[in-house]
Protein backbone atom coordinates (compact mmCIF):
# COMPACT_ATOMS: atom_id res chain seq x y z
CA UNK A 1 0.00 0.00 0.00
CA UNK A 2 1.16 3.51 -1.42
CA UNK A 3 1.63 5.81 2.21
CA UNK A 4 1.10 9.52 1.34
CA UNK A 5 2.34 11.84 3.07
CA UNK A 6 -0.23 14.32 4.73
CA UNK A 7 0.13 18.16 3.95
CA UNK A 8 2.13 17.94 1.09
CA UNK A 9 0.23 20.50 -1.18
CA UNK A 10 1.33 23.09 1.07
CA UNK A 11 5.10 22.32 1.24
CA UNK A 12 4.56 21.98 -2.23
CA UNK A 13 3.68 25.40 -2.46
CA UNK A 14 5.94 26.47 0.02
CA UNK A 15 8.93 25.22 -1.59
CA UNK A 16 7.96 26.51 -5.26
CA UNK A 17 7.07 29.58 -3.39
CA UNK A 18 10.47 30.21 -2.21
CA UNK A 19 12.13 29.24 -5.22
CA UNK A 20 10.14 31.74 -7.45
CA UNK A 21 11.51 34.64 -5.04
CA UNK A 22 15.33 33.46 -4.60
CA UNK A 23 15.27 32.68 -8.69
CA UNK A 24 17.19 35.80 -9.38
CA UNK A 25 19.56 35.97 -6.92
CA UNK A 26 22.50 34.02 -8.02
CA UNK A 27 22.73 29.91 -7.14
CA UNK A 28 24.36 28.75 -4.20
CA UNK A 29 26.23 25.79 -3.51
CA UNK A 30 24.69 23.82 -0.92
CA UNK A 31 23.30 27.35 0.33
CA UNK A 32 19.78 28.24 1.45
CA UNK A 33 18.12 26.81 -1.50
CA UNK A 34 20.13 23.11 -1.21
CA UNK A 35 19.47 23.31 2.14
CA UNK A 36 15.26 24.07 2.02
CA UNK A 37 15.10 21.67 -0.72
CA UNK A 38 16.52 19.03 0.98
CA UNK A 39 14.63 19.72 4.26
CA UNK A 40 10.86 20.12 2.56
CA UNK A 41 11.74 16.12 0.94
CA UNK A 42 12.17 15.42 4.07
CA UNK A 43 9.20 16.65 5.50
CA UNK A 44 7.44 14.88 2.35
CA UNK A 45 8.57 11.65 2.47
CA UNK A 46 8.39 10.92 6.22
CA UNK A 47 6.74 7.97 7.73
CA UNK A 48 3.21 9.39 8.86
CA UNK A 49 3.44 6.42 11.63
CA UNK A 50 6.78 7.51 12.58
CA UNK A 51 7.46 11.14 11.88
CA UNK A 52 10.32 12.94 12.56
CA UNK A 53 10.99 13.78 16.49
CA UNK A 54 10.30 17.33 17.27
CA UNK A 55 13.86 17.76 18.70
CA UNK A 56 15.57 16.83 15.39
CA UNK A 57 13.37 19.12 13.60
CA UNK A 58 14.13 22.19 15.67
CA UNK A 59 17.78 21.33 15.48
CA UNK A 60 17.21 21.59 11.72
CA UNK A 61 15.59 25.02 11.65
CA UNK A 62 18.22 26.44 14.08
CA UNK A 63 20.83 25.17 11.36
CA UNK A 64 18.77 26.80 8.72
CA UNK A 65 18.72 29.86 10.76
CA UNK A 66 22.47 30.02 11.56
CA UNK A 67 23.07 29.14 7.74
CA UNK A 68 20.56 32.94 6.88
CA UNK A 69 22.57 34.62 9.00
CA UNK A 70 25.97 33.40 7.49
CA UNK A 71 24.85 33.93 3.71
CA UNK A 72 23.66 38.00 5.26
CA UNK A 73 27.01 38.00 6.21
CA UNK A 74 28.44 37.47 3.07
CA UNK A 75 26.36 39.98 1.69
CA UNK A 76 27.45 42.81 4.11
CA UNK A 77 30.98 41.53 3.63
CA UNK A 78 30.65 42.14 0.04
CA UNK A 79 29.03 45.36 0.20
CA UNK A 80 32.05 46.42 1.94
CA UNK A 81 34.68 45.23 -0.40
CA UNK A 82 32.72 47.16 -2.99
CA UNK A 83 32.55 50.34 -1.35
CA UNK A 84 36.58 50.13 -0.43
CA UNK A 85 36.90 49.76 -4.12
CA UNK A 86 34.71 52.79 -5.48
CA UNK A 87 36.96 55.29 -4.24
CA UNK A 88 38.53 57.41 -0.97
CA UNK A 89 35.06 57.00 1.21
CA UNK A 90 36.12 53.49 2.32
CA UNK A 91 39.35 54.13 4.00
CA UNK A 92 38.89 57.57 5.10
CA UNK A 93 40.01 56.09 8.99
CA UNK A 94 43.59 55.58 7.13
CA UNK A 95 44.44 59.11 6.85
CA UNK A 96 43.85 59.85 10.75
CA UNK A 97 47.37 60.97 11.86
CA UNK A 98 48.84 61.71 8.95
CA UNK A 99 49.61 65.43 7.82
CA UNK A 100 47.37 66.28 4.33
CA UNK A 101 47.10 69.47 2.35
CA UNK A 102 43.66 69.32 0.79
CA UNK A 103 41.68 72.37 -1.23
CA UNK A 104 39.02 73.97 0.72
CA UNK A 105 36.31 75.49 -0.86
CA UNK A 106 32.99 74.64 1.31
CA UNK A 107 31.17 75.46 4.51
CA UNK A 108 29.17 72.25 6.49
CA UNK A 109 26.47 73.86 8.11
CA UNK A 110 25.08 71.04 10.50
CA UNK A 111 22.30 71.58 13.31
CA UNK A 112 22.29 75.66 12.50
CA UNK A 113 26.22 75.44 12.79
CA UNK A 114 28.41 76.38 10.68
CA UNK A 115 32.02 74.32 10.09
CA UNK A 116 35.00 75.77 7.76
CA UNK A 117 36.31 78.82 5.92
CA UNK A 118 39.73 79.45 5.78
CA UNK A 119 42.16 81.06 3.61
CA UNK A 120 45.54 82.41 2.86
CA UNK A 121 47.33 85.02 0.68
CA UNK A 122 50.27 85.61 -0.48
CA UNK A 123 50.05 89.71 -0.59
CA UNK A 124 48.56 92.35 1.43
CA UNK A 125 44.98 93.20 0.10
CA UNK A 126 41.46 93.77 0.61
CA UNK A 127 39.46 90.10 1.56
CA UNK A 128 36.09 89.87 -0.01
CA UNK A 129 34.17 86.36 0.50
CA UNK A 130 30.85 85.13 -1.43
CA UNK A 131 28.84 81.91 -0.28
CA UNK A 132 26.94 80.33 -2.35
CA UNK A 133 24.25 77.61 -1.98
CA UNK A 134 24.36 73.64 -4.01
CA UNK A 135 22.43 75.60 -6.37
CA UNK A 136 25.32 77.63 -6.97
CA UNK A 137 23.22 81.00 -5.79
CA UNK A 138 24.92 83.58 -3.24
CA UNK A 139 23.35 83.69 0.24
CA UNK A 140 26.07 85.80 1.80
CA UNK A 141 29.03 88.20 1.42
CA UNK A 142 31.59 88.82 4.14
CA UNK A 143 34.01 91.50 4.23
CA UNK A 144 36.62 90.62 6.43
CA UNK A 145 38.88 93.84 5.12
CA UNK A 146 42.11 94.09 4.64
CA UNK A 147 44.64 91.54 5.49
CA UNK A 148 49.05 90.98 5.50
CA UNK A 149 50.27 87.93 3.97
CA UNK A 150 49.32 84.79 6.32
CA UNK A 151 46.40 82.22 6.78
CA UNK A 152 42.99 82.99 8.40
CA UNK A 153 39.88 81.58 9.34
CA UNK A 154 36.89 83.24 8.83
CA UNK A 155 33.76 82.78 10.62
CA UNK A 156 29.49 82.67 9.07
CA UNK A 157 26.87 82.93 11.24
CA UNK A 158 25.45 80.13 9.00
CA UNK A 159 22.58 83.90 7.91
CA UNK A 160 22.44 85.08 4.42
CA UNK A 161 22.03 88.50 3.11
CA UNK A 162 18.89 89.13 4.34
CA UNK A 163 19.34 87.97 8.16
CA UNK A 164 17.30 84.89 7.98
CA UNK A 165 19.08 81.36 8.90
CA UNK A 166 20.16 78.72 6.18
CA UNK A 167 19.03 75.24 5.89
CA UNK A 168 21.81 72.90 6.92
CA UNK A 169 23.89 71.10 4.46
CA UNK A 170 27.22 71.84 2.24
CA UNK A 171 27.85 75.31 0.96
CA UNK A 172 30.49 76.72 -1.41
CA UNK A 173 32.54 79.72 -1.00
CA UNK A 174 35.06 81.88 -3.00
CA UNK A 175 37.56 84.04 -1.37
CA UNK A 176 38.29 87.23 -3.54
CA UNK A 177 41.65 89.75 -2.90
CA UNK A 178 42.37 93.26 -4.41
CA UNK A 179 45.76 94.01 -3.84
CA UNK A 180 45.46 97.29 -5.46
CA UNK A 181 44.44 95.36 -9.31
CA UNK A 182 40.80 94.71 -8.45
CA UNK A 183 39.28 92.06 -6.98
CA UNK A 184 40.36 88.36 -8.34
CA UNK A 185 39.85 84.40 -6.88
CA UNK A 186 42.77 83.32 -4.67
CA UNK A 187 43.15 79.37 -3.92
CA UNK A 188 42.30 78.03 -0.71
CA UNK A 189 44.10 74.80 0.59
CA UNK A 190 45.04 74.27 4.07
CA UNK A 191 47.77 71.74 5.77
CA UNK A 192 47.59 70.14 8.67
CA UNK A 193 47.27 66.91 10.65
CA UNK A 194 44.02 65.16 10.55
CA UNK A 195 42.53 64.90 13.83
CA UNK A 196 39.04 62.66 13.16
CA UNK A 197 36.69 61.83 10.47
CA UNK A 198 33.58 63.30 10.90
CA UNK A 199 30.22 62.57 8.53
CA UNK A 200 28.07 64.91 7.52
CA UNK A 201 24.70 63.42 5.49
CA UNK A 202 26.76 59.80 4.71
CA UNK A 203 29.46 61.91 3.52
CA UNK A 204 33.07 61.49 5.06
CA UNK A 205 35.07 64.37 5.74
CA UNK A 206 38.63 64.80 7.47
CA UNK A 207 38.76 67.60 10.11
CA UNK A 208 41.99 69.12 9.97
CA UNK A 209 42.69 72.28 12.35
CA UNK A 210 39.03 72.51 12.80
CA UNK A 211 38.25 72.60 9.15
CA UNK A 212 36.47 70.01 7.19
CA UNK A 213 38.12 68.47 4.15
CA UNK A 214 36.91 66.28 1.38
CA UNK A 215 39.35 63.27 0.90
CA UNK A 216 39.03 63.93 -2.96
CA UNK A 217 40.29 67.47 -2.52
CA UNK A 218 43.76 66.41 -0.99
CA UNK A 219 46.70 67.47 -2.75
CA UNK A 220 49.27 65.89 -0.53
CA UNK A 221 49.39 62.74 2.06
CA UNK A 222 52.16 62.18 4.01
CA UNK A 223 53.59 60.87 7.67
CA UNK A 224 54.52 63.17 10.13
CA UNK A 225 58.32 63.07 9.77
CA UNK A 226 57.95 63.02 6.21
CA UNK A 227 56.39 66.86 6.02
CA UNK A 228 58.26 69.89 7.81
CA UNK A 229 55.46 71.36 9.76
CA UNK A 230 55.29 72.95 13.36
CA UNK A 231 53.73 71.06 16.16
CA UNK A 232 49.65 72.03 15.66
CA UNK A 233 48.59 70.99 19.71
CA UNK A 234 47.83 74.21 21.25
CA UNK A 235 49.69 72.68 24.48
CA UNK A 236 52.98 71.59 23.07
CA UNK A 237 52.83 75.72 22.42
CA UNK A 238 52.85 76.75 25.93
CA UNK A 239 56.55 78.69 26.95
CA UNK A 240 57.29 78.96 23.28
CA UNK A 241 57.16 82.43 21.47
CA UNK A 242 55.30 82.71 18.64
CA UNK A 243 54.66 85.28 15.85
CA UNK A 244 50.60 85.36 14.61
CA UNK A 245 49.38 87.12 11.82
CA UNK A 246 45.86 87.69 13.15
CA UNK A 247 45.86 88.85 16.61
CA UNK A 248 42.39 88.65 18.66
CA UNK A 249 41.32 90.89 20.94
CA UNK A 250 39.24 89.55 23.91
CA UNK A 251 36.97 91.97 24.68
CA UNK A 252 34.68 90.98 27.94
CA UNK A 253 31.93 93.65 27.07
CA UNK A 254 32.09 95.81 30.16
CA UNK A 255 35.55 97.21 30.28
CA UNK A 256 35.74 101.22 28.79
CA UNK A 257 38.48 100.22 27.27
CA UNK A 258 38.37 96.91 24.96
CA UNK A 259 41.46 96.64 24.37
CA UNK A 260 44.66 98.28 22.16
CA UNK A 261 45.62 97.80 18.80
CA UNK A 262 49.23 97.78 18.12
CA UNK A 263 51.22 98.49 14.24
CA UNK A 264 54.10 99.27 13.30
CA UNK A 265 55.12 101.74 10.57
CA UNK A 266 58.63 101.50 8.98
CA UNK A 267 60.77 104.50 8.67
CA UNK A 268 58.99 107.68 6.49
CA UNK A 269 61.46 108.02 3.46
CA UNK A 270 62.77 111.20 2.46
CA UNK A 271 60.40 113.39 0.34
CA UNK A 272 57.71 111.54 1.53
CA UNK A 273 54.87 113.12 3.57
CA UNK A 274 52.80 111.49 7.14
CA UNK A 275 49.74 109.58 5.72
CA UNK A 276 46.97 109.36 7.96
CA UNK A 277 46.14 105.94 9.21
CA UNK A 278 42.70 103.67 9.77
CA UNK A 279 42.50 101.13 12.36
CA UNK A 280 39.25 98.37 11.21
CA UNK A 281 37.60 96.59 13.83
CA UNK A 282 35.74 93.17 13.01
CA UNK A 283 33.53 90.72 14.81
CA UNK A 284 33.67 86.88 14.87
CA UNK A 285 32.19 86.86 11.29
CA UNK A 286 34.29 89.37 9.72
CA UNK A 287 32.19 92.19 9.23
CA UNK A 288 33.48 95.41 10.27
CA UNK A 289 32.00 96.61 13.28
CA UNK A 290 34.35 100.39 13.41
CA UNK A 291 37.05 102.23 11.90
CA UNK A 292 39.18 104.47 13.96
CA UNK A 293 41.18 107.40 12.02
CA UNK A 294 44.74 108.65 13.65
CA UNK A 295 45.88 112.05 12.17
CA UNK A 296 49.39 111.59 10.34
CA UNK A 297 50.47 114.10 13.00
CA UNK A 298 49.54 111.66 15.81
CA UNK A 299 51.52 108.59 14.43
CA UNK A 300 55.39 107.64 14.83
CA UNK A 301 57.32 105.89 12.00
CA UNK A 302 59.65 103.55 12.40
CA UNK A 303 58.45 102.33 15.85
CA UNK A 304 55.46 100.48 16.93
CA UNK A 305 52.12 102.51 17.35
CA UNK A 306 49.18 101.95 19.47
CA UNK A 307 45.53 103.14 19.48
CA UNK A 308 42.77 102.51 21.72
CA UNK A 309 39.81 100.74 20.95
CA UNK A 310 36.78 101.67 23.20
CA UNK A 311 34.59 98.79 22.50
CA UNK A 312 31.67 100.42 20.20
CA UNK A 313 30.81 99.95 17.05
CA UNK A 314 30.95 102.92 14.30
CA UNK A 315 27.40 104.17 15.91
CA UNK A 316 28.56 104.09 19.55
CA UNK A 317 26.78 101.06 20.40
CA UNK A 318 28.72 98.76 22.99
CA UNK A 319 29.71 95.50 21.25
CA UNK A 320 29.02 92.28 23.08
CA UNK A 321 31.23 89.65 25.10
CA UNK A 322 33.58 88.09 22.23
CA UNK A 323 37.11 87.76 19.72
CA UNK A 324 37.51 90.93 18.01
CA UNK A 325 40.16 91.24 14.83
CA UNK A 326 41.70 94.36 13.55
CA UNK A 327 43.03 95.74 10.12
CA UNK A 328 45.20 99.04 9.52
CA UNK A 329 45.69 100.99 6.50
CA UNK A 330 47.76 103.63 5.37
CA UNK A 331 48.49 105.63 2.17
CA UNK A 332 50.82 103.12 1.11
CA UNK A 333 48.11 99.95 2.00
CA UNK A 334 47.92 97.29 4.38
CA UNK A 335 50.54 97.67 7.56
CA UNK A 336 51.79 94.85 9.74
CA UNK A 337 49.61 94.02 12.90
CA UNK A 338 51.38 90.67 13.35
CA UNK A 339 52.52 90.21 17.18
CA UNK A 340 55.31 88.25 18.63
CA UNK A 341 54.60 86.93 22.31
CA UNK A 342 55.55 83.83 24.34
CA UNK A 343 52.75 81.78 25.06
CA UNK A 344 51.62 82.06 28.78
CA UNK A 345 48.19 79.89 28.64
CA UNK A 346 45.77 77.72 26.47
CA UNK A 347 42.65 79.51 26.97
CA UNK A 348 39.01 77.46 25.94
CA UNK A 349 36.39 79.55 24.19
CA UNK A 350 33.29 78.25 23.16
CA UNK A 351 34.82 74.65 22.71
CA UNK A 352 38.03 76.23 21.13
CA UNK A 353 41.26 76.41 22.03
CA UNK A 354 42.92 79.66 21.79
CA UNK A 355 46.96 80.74 22.78
CA UNK A 356 46.85 83.54 25.27
CA UNK A 357 50.07 85.82 24.21
CA UNK A 358 51.89 86.97 27.36
CA UNK A 359 50.02 89.83 29.10
CA UNK A 360 49.54 91.75 26.21
CA UNK A 361 46.08 90.82 26.41
CA UNK A 362 45.60 89.08 22.97
CA UNK A 363 45.03 85.96 21.85
CA UNK A 364 45.46 83.92 18.35
CA UNK A 365 44.49 80.60 16.84
CA UNK A 366 47.06 77.80 15.95
CA UNK A 367 46.38 78.42 12.30
CA UNK A 368 47.18 81.59 12.49
CA UNK A 369 51.06 81.18 13.98
CA UNK A 370 53.68 81.98 10.93
CA UNK A 371 56.71 81.18 13.09
CA UNK A 372 57.61 79.31 16.11
CA UNK A 373 61.11 79.30 18.38
CA UNK A 374 61.83 76.54 20.67
CA UNK A 375 61.75 77.06 24.48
Amino acid sequence: MAITAAGNNSLDALSNSYKSKESEKEEDVLGRDAFLTMLVAQLKNQDPLNPMEGSDFSAQLAQFSQLEQLMNLNDTMKSMKESEGSGAQGNVTDYVGKIVTGDVDAIEVVDGSPFGGFYNIEKAADVMVKIYDKDGNEVRTLYPGQKTPGTYNFQWDSRDNTGAAVEDGSYKYTVLANDGSGFAAIPTSITGTVDSIVYNEGKAYLKVQGILVDPESLVQVGNPAEVDKPTESPVDYLGRKVTTSRPLISYDGSSKEAGSVTFDLPELPENEKKQDVTVRLFDATGQQISSINVDADDVEYGAENEVTWDGTDSRGNTMPEGLYTYAVTSGSGALDVSKTENVSEVRVINGVQFLVLGDSGYLSTVGSITNVKEI
